[in-house]
């Protein structure tokens, strides 16, 4: 007599497995109040847990921490002359700008860099949009604090374009502000990373709830569009077309009520690549007013 086979797929296990851990998240939110929001907030404002790949630090570079009121950030410069602050976005992290910041440093500018807290060497703690606001105005303030130091340009990419906007009028007043990718609808760029999130449907559900109830109050006010009118006649955009985080529309739509803006549009390179595309350095340094062709840059970053 053939003795019956079974298979993990024929008894359904994979399914039972992750109905249980269901069960067993749900039970755990009901009996430890917070427990879902502080995983899915671990996931959504400590991104570094998600980093896998170190890298390595360029020649020239030097690297040191710095101590805020809210804790220690890691902080990146290279170079001589005017300074060129740039502000990563959420998930992202200084290491995206080093091969711009390679290339200023042929062009008579000093780059700064920086990790936002939960990001890269920083701490570990969470980066929340406010926070961001926090870290970048006390850095902004620190580098002008210096008499040796003048701010040439502030780049910012996704979400460092709203905390570079929001950051205290007179820090960035006159400031050319060259705003990579930025993110116009915090809302629905919180909701698509909400989503991805490691966690069950009812709990994203519930969380983005108490989201959307907070964001008129908490978010509204910091939405780029509020605020980046101030500087439309210092500021530049550059943005992909084929940008799924955050659509190039939005960019064109702002453009057009505030012409001052000059308006970057470049193709195939996405939300992140294109912070290293050769339009995004040629207009740089058009930005900068720095017109040798000579001055180039090498597009990749060194990893481990």
């Amino acid at each position: 007599m053939e003795k019956a086979s079974f298979s993990p797929g024929s008894l359904g296990i994979g399914r039972l497995i992750t109905s249980a851990k269901k069960k067993k998240d749900r039970l755990l939110d009901k009996l430890v109040p917070g427990w879902t929001t502080s995983k899915i907030e671990a996931q959504l404002l400590i991104p570094k847990a998600q980093e896998t790949k170190p890298v390595r630090l360029p020649r020239g570079f030097v690297q040191s921490r710095l101590n805020t009121k809210d804790g220690t950030i890691q902080i990146y410069a290279t170079g001589n002359g005017p300074t060129v602050i740039f502000n990563h976005g959420w998930g992202g992290g200084a290491h995206q700008f080093f091969p711009l910041m390679r290339g200023l440093t042929q062009c008579g500018f000093k780059s700064i860099a920086f990790d936002h807290l939960g990001h890269g060497l920083s701490d570990a703690k969470p980066a929340t949009l406010h926070q961001s606001i926090a870290t970048t105005n006390f850095v902004i303030n620190m580098i002008k604090s210096n008499p040796n130091d003048g701010v040439a340009a502030i780049v910012g990419h996704s979400t460092g374009c709203i905390a570079t906007a929001n950051a205290v009028k007179a820090l960035i007043q006159d400031v050319p502000l060259f705003l990579v990718s930025p993110v116009f609808n915090f809302k629905l760029f919180f909701l698509r990373k909400l989503v991805r999130t490691r966690v069950d449907g009812d709990s994203i559900k519930q969380y983005a709830n108490r989201f959307s109830k907070t964001y008129r109050r908490d978010y509204l006010k910091l939405e780029l569009g509020r605020n980046l009118h101030r500087y439309s006649d210092v500021a530049v955009i550059a943005h992909d077309e084929s940008d799924i985080e955050s659509p190039v529309s939005d960019s064109e739509k702002f453009c057009a009520r505030y012409p001052l803006t000059r308006l970057l549009i470049t193709k195939q390179y996405d939300h992140q690549r294109i912070i290293n595309s050769e339009s995004v350095w040629r207009g740089l340094k058009s930005t900068l007013n720095y017109d040798d062709t000579t001055a180039n840059f090498t597009a990749d970053i060194i990893y481990m």
